[in-house]
């Protein structure tokens, strides 16, 4: 009888365990390497092995250059990060694919740090989370892949800056600000809250003020993006900007 009392606590005991680790598997990392510590080299960076990793995903010879794996102390982060240099003839794209597409409710979150923006089209370090449906350009390289866009502009005054997000083909005009006066060569943590089913999110920096919800981009002729893959930085030859990317988290919400 006690044998049999003990077998059926130990059973207990082990289905406790395991309805309290479901919500955990929901919760399990997408990204690989999001703090860039495993990484050895600018190269490694860039380079699209096989597997989940890092990668310049815009292959253009010139501009995948210009990713790199920076390991210096920068605006107080000391820490193994990724860099973006600003050219404004060249893109560069940092890109990863997330462990497993997702559908639902995703959280991705990432820290950035914008030394500067070149003033031709006063834009750059975009964010973008979408998929890879254009097989030249890689992910999120065209408007049909983004859900998410969202990027830097020069403010009013000198070494400021303000956060804003796309959602729209309705040309730059139609971009809505999120956070103005920004401090440049400032590390930010900017949160986006995904409903991937409704077409929607929500974005915070520095766990502050919920802004939203915001519409995901939408092109004139394509559908909203429903399956999200990929997760990527940018810098354009017309929007140029010098940038550096760490800390980068996805997990189904």
């Amino acid at each position: 009888m006690l044998m049999r009392t003990a077998r059926l606590l130990a059973i207990v005991a082990a289905l406790v365990l395991l309805v309290s680790a479901l919500p955990a598997l929901a919760q399990d990392e997408l990204i690989k390497d999001g703090g860039f510590e495993k990484l050895k080299s600018s190269k490694g960076l860039r380079t699209d092995n096989e597997g989940q990793d890092w990668y310049e995903s815009r292959k253009h010879k010139a501009g995948r250059k210009l990713l790199m794996l920076s390991s210096k102390k920068r605006y107080g982060n000391r820490s193994q990060k990724a860099m973006i240099k600003a050219d404004p003839e060249l893109n560069t794209y940092l890109s990863q694919a997330l462990a497993a597409p997702q559908t639902g409710k995703l959280r991705l979150q990432y820290d950035i740090a914008v030394k500067l923006i070149r003033p031709e089209y006063d834009r750059s370090g975009f964010f973008f989370a979408g998929t890879s449906n254009d097989k030249k350009r890689g992910p999120n390289s065209t408007g049909k892949e983004r859900f998410v866009v969202l990027g830097f502009e020069n403010a009013g005054a000198e070494g400021k800056m303000n956060l804003f997000a796309f959602e729209g083909s309705g040309g730059w005009d139609d971009k809505s600000v999120l956070a103005e006066n920004l401090d440049l060569k400032t590390w930010y943590s900017v949160a986006v809250e995904m409903d991937i089913a409704a077409g929607t999110y929500t974005v915070q920096i520095d766990g502050g003020q919920v802004i939203g919800p915001l519409k995901a981009f939408k092109t004139k002729k394509d559908p909203v993006v429903d399956t999200i893959t990929h997760v990527s930085f940018a810098s354009w030859n017309d929007g140029a900007g010098t940038f550096y990317v760490d800390n980068v988290s996805a997990k189904a919400q």
